[in-house]
């Protein structure tokens, strides 16, 4: 199993993504608290530490926490927008405290597009150096994509710029959006994707990207639009491998523990005509933002569902 702790570092971003999960509130935890927060993630004998949420470059205090979980056997990893990683000089300092992995959100291959979602111009050209800088350094890149409105006719054209520019990435999650906490601005709302649209163009390449042994997974969107690859969904693989996480949020929330069971939502009554339904947690929020998604149960036989449940527990890499 592998259950993972993810500490908000700070809520402020050079960045203003519009749909944005935890919009800035300009909040940061001190050096000490963050100690205490890994201090406390050894005990707890998770498998490593994320530090997140956006964005901990901007945290004067970052590389002092790396090279601290280095020292006491903590592995530790970081997800970026990049716009701080486009400096050659700031990437070598992350090398030398430790860092090892760094999980990059690229939105698009359309310069635009990305652009638009970020709500900052520049920000593709230097995430795309911030990668070939990480690259260059033998520090392992991973490429987080949210999946919405206006990327989901070409998410498998994104994967194949990745791919062709970038073929030392070996990682992909794809992430349907968390709406309950973005923006609440007309812009963000008209983000909301269409599940069939981002499935049939990101299916395209799963059976390649298998073929040529990466790996990939895709958060929140439910099995019934996973057909064949139900073993990447990140919420059956926590519900069948009964992992667990722990989130540190700047916020009112702040400690959260999500065991294996928290990803399961609250289902339609189709959803008990369905063969995956024990495996599946449904969409996040449907009642309040995804109503329009139309449900399809689905038949398999006993075969079918025992070969996803194998999948899943002999691919052990986890994100």
């Amino acid at each position: 199993m592998a259950n993972i702790w993810y500490i908000q570092v700070n809520r402020f971003c050079n960045n203003k993504c519009h749909f944005c999960s935890n919009p800035s509130n300009g909040d940061n935890i001190s050096y000490k608290r963050g100690k205490l927060l890994i201090d406390d993630f050894k005990k707890r004998n998770y498998s490593w530490i994320i530090f997140t949420w956006w964005e901990p470059t901007l945290s004067s205090d970052l590389k002092n926490w790396i090279k601290y979980s280095n020292s006491v056997w903590m592995d530790c990893r970081i997800i970026s927008n990049g716009m701080a990683c486009s400096s050659f000089e700031y990437v070598k300092e992350l090398k030398k405290v430790g860092l090892s992995l760094i999980h990059f959100s690229l939105y698009s291959y359309i310069e635009k597009i990305h652009d638009f979602l970020t709500a900052t111009p520049g920000s593709y050209k230097k995430l795309l150096k911030a990668i070939q800088n990480t690259l260059k350094l033998w520090i392992t890149v991973q490429l987080n994509c949210v999946i919405n409105k206006y990327n989901q006719n070409h998410l498998d054209k994104t994967v194949k710029f990745v791919w062709k520019n970038f073929p030392q990435i070996k990682h992909f999650v794809w992430n349907n959006l968390d709406p309950l906490m973005m923006r609440k601005t007309s812009i963000a709302k008209s983000t909301l994707p269409d599940f069939k649209i981002a499935w049939e163009n990101l299916i395209k390449w799963l059976s390649l990207l298998d073929f040529q042994n990466k790996t990939y997974r895709v958060e929140r969107l439910p099995l019934c639009f996973m057909r064949w690859f139900e073993h990447a969904s990140t919420e059956t693989r926590k519900i069948v491998k009964e992992e667990e996480r722990i989130v540190y949020f700047l916020d009112n929330r702040e400690m959260v523990q999500q065991s294996w069971n928290y990803w399961e939502h609250t289902k339609l009554d189709e959803c008990n005509k369905c063969d995956l339904n024990n495996i599946c947690s449904w969409i996040y929020e449907y009642y309040k933002f995804y109503n329009y998604v139309k449900v399809k149960a689905q038949k398999l036989q006993n075969k079918e569902k025992e070969d996803i449940l194998r999948k899943i527990k002999l691919n052990n890499f986890n994100n």
